[in-house]
């Protein structure tokens, strides 16, 4: 696949980011993520974008981890 870059905005800021995801994929992930910021600034009244980033990606970690947790029992259960 050929890599192209796509301008996104997150937290208010511009980034260009260089993925060979289509266009719409690489938009909706950065909608999520700035949508999670935006939450959590919201709810906690900060703005450092560091900040606001780490409680997001910790968030988002989170879920991966649950989500890997129940597949890896789905799988389980799939053997039997």
């Amino acid at each position: 696949m050929e890599k192209k870059t796509i301008t996104v905005t997150i937290f208010n800021e511009q980034y260009n980011l260089t993925t060979e995801l289509p266009k719409k994929e690489t938009e909706a992930i950065a909608e999520m993520v700035d949508k999670k910021m935006q939450q959590f600034a919201e709810k906690t009244h900060v703005v450092k974008t560091g900040r606001v980033a780490v409680w997001a990606a910790l968030d988002f970690a989170g879920e991966l981890y649950k989500l890997r947790k129940e597949y890896e029992k789905l799988l389980a259960a799939a053997k039997e």
